[in-house]
């Protein structure tokens, strides 16, 4: 019987600093009301990374996000496809029909230059009126 203990006691002792890790370790999430605008802002900068300007038109409202991506799909190639990619709201606005959504990466691909698009119209149909980002300028 004590033996029984003895060797069934340090597996109980691993289960329990295993579950207790795994709380410990658990990444912090919280749902975002602007994770909705993270696949149209990976579609439209998809479309500039293929310098794709039907798409770019169809996705936005005015010129300005249009010739902003052009210019970024010209630049930082790389750089924009891992924002294609890994992208994900940071912060965001919303007023009225106009949302301005704030998005970040966790890579070092323009390391603490955010791109930010404004968008009309919710997040099932949104279009982009406005898109900025310093790592995305003109040299």
């Amino acid at each position: 019987m004590h033996d029984a203990r003895a060797r069934t006691a340090p597996l109980i002792l691993a289960a329990l600093l295993g579950v207790a890790a795994l709380l410990w370790l658990q990444p912090y999430s919280v749902f975002s009301p602007y994770d909705g605008y993270a696949e149209p802002a990976r579609r439209f900068l998809r479309a500039a990374l293929a310098l794709d300007t039907t798409e770019l038109r169809r996705r936005s409202l005015s010129p300005q996000p249009v010739q902003w991506a052009l210019r970024a799909g010209h630049g930082d190639r790389t750089a924009l496809e891992a924002w294609s990619r890994l992208l994900r709201p940071y912060v965001g606005s919303r007023h009225g029909d106009t949302t301005l959504v704030v998005f970040q990466t966790t890579t070092l691909a323009c390391h603490l230059r955010p791109v930010a698009l404004t968008f009309i119209g919710g997040p099932e149909r949104p279009r982009v009126l406005v898109a900025s980002s310093s790592c995305f300028a003109e040299r």
